[in-house]
């Protein structure tokens, strides 16, 4: 024998309540705004069309114009690039000094640091070397001799650089 679940009786009641308030509040707005914007769109169809006969009669109109300008037209072009050549000429010459002073204060730059980094090495082998004489000795003489020795290995190796 055939028995009945109640369980899809009400999932169909539940589409059933479910499919009508889509209905009423989902597909009936969205109808109104899709129709709401097809009659936008069709407004600016025919704005489109009125405008392109408008801009056709304005055509015609500077058509004849437009014979006279054609002359006028040439020699501005003319001016324009004798004119847009000098300009480029002159940023081109600006663009090439201002090119040359970064490259010399590079240089300069890079020279400075070069010295500082050898300055730098310099004391770091006077240090160790001071050290290396402390392990050497045993112990420090004086800091006066450690202070004339530092500067003595300094100014012997500024000569050879």
């Amino acid at each position: 024998m055939l028995k009945f679940d109640w369980n899809i009786l009400w999932t169909f009641i539940n589409l059933i309540i479910f499919f009508v308030l889509m209905k009423v509040f989902l597909f009936k707005p969205i109808k109104k705004t899709l129709d709401k914007r097809k009659e936008l769109i069709d407004k600016q169809f025919k704005d489109a069309d009125d405008a392109q006969k408008q801009a056709d009669e304005l055509k015609a109109q500077y058509q004849s114009e437009l014979e006279d300008v054609e002359q006028e037209k040439k020699q501005i072009l003319v001016d324009a690039r004798a004119d847009a050549k000098k300009e480029y000429n002159k940023i081109i010459d600006r663009a090439q000094g201002d090119a040359d002073r970064i490259k010399s204060d590079a240089k300069a730059a890079a020279e400075f640091e070069t010295l500082k980094a050898r300055r730098a090495v310099k004391e770091e082998l006077a240090a160790l070397a001071m050290e290396t004489a402390e392990k050497v000795i045993g112990e420090s003489a004086s800091p006066e001799l450690d202070s004339d020795l530092y500067d003595k290995f300094l100014n012997e190796s500024s000569d050879e650089s």
